[in-house]
């Protein structure tokens, strides 16, 4: 009884990998469906064209990718705070509501019937949703901990999971008032990608640096701050595009504010700091910190594109959005995910291997793009040739991210631990697992 009772306390430490699992596959899925568009040549998609774009990237942002970020949160959220581990059943449920929601979604899109599409979306979107009103729990149980643990990344991650219910239900609801509402699409897309996700990724950013190298980029007793300023400036970034669109705001301020959040959190990670420790030859993973010098990128584009220096038409997603999801969030999601896997492994910091191929090809995909953009500055106008091939760069970061996932969950000869080296010293009672009390 005694020992099941431990293994219990901690058994999500590691639950990573089915979450990682679920989101490869989906990653499949997601870009067998793009690519599924882009040669069918059939008139639903160019007819209904918006409601499929928003499908496919709230496919993007609430599956697979949301499915890395709760793999990580799972795994190690209660070993930092030192609370009880989160619930299996809830991991499963929220797994099988967000897969199941991104098949209806993909099935719907592949029908090619109206009717279908828009019932098989509401089902997917919705469970997607619904998916993130399931971590409501154990969000409010990692704010309610006062372990001295989280205090390195602070409101970073701790306000993130508070975040994830109120971000499906306006989801669902926006969907749902597509016709009634203009622009009710555009602002759960804002709420998503341009608020959330800059949040999320930068907490992981600081949860890597901060916690796991500790180079103390951000003092412990001031990413309260930086989190409360940060997130001030993006929710004004999203504000001004609406007062802009209304003739109440210039194009120069607005563009002006959606540079400021990357700006801001860029000089925040301390650039200069992190470069010393690089050249001190410290461990660290490659991809997270290559996703910190992309922000202020990510920034001037969203400048430039405000300022209608470049084009992009309705098929293109922004080039600043490209440049957020691929240079920083896959980079950090995925970059970080491999960090823990050797943590788990027990391998030694300076044995580990850079993922090589991934790494230089999503940023040779992501600097093309921003060739793409600045070919547009120059000659204002579009340019989706070249985007197209800056995409093909990415399919092909996907496919070498899922042979190394399938490698290691499948094809693997190590020995796996519960408990990832260096968490284990935040523990009490390491062999206990998390919130495990001495009563004695």
């Amino acid at each position: 009884m005694t020992s099941e009772s431990q293994l219990s306390s901690h058994w999500s430490s590691g639950s990573y990998v089915d979450l990682v699992l679920a989101a490869v596959s989906m990653q499949v899925l997601f870009f067998s469906t793009a690519l599924w568009i882009g040669i069918s040549g059939q008139d639903f998609y160019q007819d209904n064209f918006l409601e499929i774009k928003h499908a496919m990237r709230i496919q993007f942002g609430l599956g697979w990718l949301m499915c890395i970020l709760a793999g990580i949160g799972f795994s190690i959220l209660p070993l930092i705070y030192d609370v009880i581990g989160f619930e299996r059943t809830l991991m499963r449920v929220y797994v099988g509501m967000n897969v199941s929601g991104q098949i209806a979604i993909s099935a719907g899109i592949v029908s090619g019937n109206l009717s279908i599409f828009h019932s098989f979306t509401t089902i997917g979107i919705t469970l997607l949703s619904a998916s993130l009103v399931c971590l409501w729990t154990p969000a409010l149980t990692i704010l309610k901990s006062k372990s001295e643990n989280g205090k390195k990344v602070g409101p970073f991650s701790s306000a993130m999971g508070l975040f994830l219910p109120f971000i499906g239900i306006i989801t669902i609801i926006c969907w749902a008032l597509r016709k009634e509402l203009d622009g009710a699409l555009d602002l759960s897309e804002h709420l998503l990608f341009e608020l959330f996700f800059p949040l999320a990724l930068v907490s992981i950013i600081i949860s890597h640096i901060n916690r796991r190298l500790d180079w103390q980029i951000i003092k412990s007793e001031n990413t309260g701050k930086v989190f409360g300023i940060y997130a001030s400036l993006l929710m004004l970034a999203i504000l001004s595009k609406s007062l802009h669109n209304a003739d109440d705001l210039s194009s120069r301020v607005s563009a002006l504010l959606q540079l400021l959040p990357y700006l801001f959190i860029f000089i925040m990670l301390k650039p200069i700091k992190i470069i010393s420790q690089i050249r001190n030859e410290k461990p660290y993973n490659k991809m997270v910190v290559a996703a910190v010098f992309w922000l202020p990128v990510v920034g001037i584009a969203a400048y430039l594109e405000m300022m209608k220096y470049v084009q992009t038409t309705d098929a293109m997603m922004s080039f600043y959005r490209w440049i957020l999801m691929f240079g920083t969030a896959f980079q950090v999601f995925w970059g970080f995910t491999a960090y823990l896997h050797e943590d788990h492994k027990k391998t030694s910091l300076k044995g580990r291997k850079t993922q090589w191929f991934s790494l230089l090809t999503v940023n040779l995909g992501t600097l093309i793009i921003v060739y793409a953009l600045l070919v547009s500055w120059q000659t204002g106008e579009t340019q989706d040739s070249i985007t197209r091939i800056g995409i093909a760069v990415f399919a092909i970061t996907y496919f070498s991210i899922t042979v190394y996932w399938i490698k290691e969950t499948f094809i693997c000869l190590y020995t796996w631990h519960k408990i990832p080296m260096f968490y284990d010293q935040y523990l009490a009672y390491p062999d206990q697992g998390s919130g495990y009390i001495d009563e004695n």
